[in-house]
């Protein structure tokens, strides 16, 4: 759990080191099992938190997406308040989750919605306007997934990931994925989830270049990223 964390981070304090502190692949058996105060002590405090300042980026098969999104309207929540408390729950248990949640019930949940406008510019003569819009090509039955977290409970994904050797966009799928479906999908993901990601689809995770495709404007406003292009033809 946290001692986990506090090692790799460097947060647990070196004042009085203990053997399953010290980051050492070779670490002296105990002599009794960690009590609960123990395995909590590390939890520190959980104030940078509150801001969700860094994003994640991942695809997941249509099947999952669509269990996510049904997820958060019978919860009355957005996917990524949802997403939020999947992976804090992950990375640190029911039990931190509920502690965090009590001291702060709006911990994970999303800020007041910006109001924005289009916006919309005068045609010159003879012109008229002509919108487009445009999304990654990310392959068949491949839905993108952004959201915004705290850059704490990155790096800690991070290090989860780093841990089972593979990356995190292929980390954050597989977790969600058996947490929406269960684990039991695993032998039948093939089949049941089958996707065919192109490879632009990690290359959206990477922030490379991309391939965009052109899309309809009710798919862009769903997209977590998309262009616009705005043209001006003859009438």
């Amino acid at each position: 759990m946290w001692p986990f964390f506090g090692r790799n981070t460097q947060q647990v304090s070196t004042n009085t080191p203990s053997p399953r502190y010290t980051g050492s692949e070779q670490q002296a058996p105990r002599q009794s099992p960690m009590r609960f105060a123990e395995l909590v002590s590390g939890m520190g405090g959980f104030d940078d938190f509150k801001n969700h300042d860094t994003a994640l980026k991942f695809w997941l098969p249509e099947a999952a997406n669509t269990a996510l999104e049904e997820i958060s309207e019978m919860n009355g929540s957005s996917m990524s308040e949802a997403l939020r408390q999947l992976f804090v729950t992950h990375c640190y248990g029911i039990y931190a989750f509920q502690v965090m949640t009590q001291a702060n019930p709006k911990l994970f949940k999303d800020p007041g919605q910006v109001m924005f406008s289009r916006g919309v510019s005068e045609p010159p003569a003879g012109k008229k306007r002509v919108e487009t819009y445009w999304v990654p090509e990310l392959g068949k039955n491949v839905m993108p997934v952004k959201v915004w977290i705290p850059k704490r409970m990155r790096h800690d994904l991070q290090l989860l990931a780093d841990h089972v050797g593979i990356k995190l966009s292929q980390y954050l799928r597989e977790i969600v994925i058996a947490r929406l479906l269960g684990h039991g999908t695993l032998p039948m993901r093939p089949e049941m989830l089958k996707a065919e990601p192109l490879p632009s689809a990690e290359d959206w995770c990477e922030d490379h270049e991309l391939t965009m495709r052109e899309a309809t404007e009710n798919e862009y406003f769903k997209h977590p990223l998309g262009e616009r292009r705005i043209e001006w033809v003859d009438d």
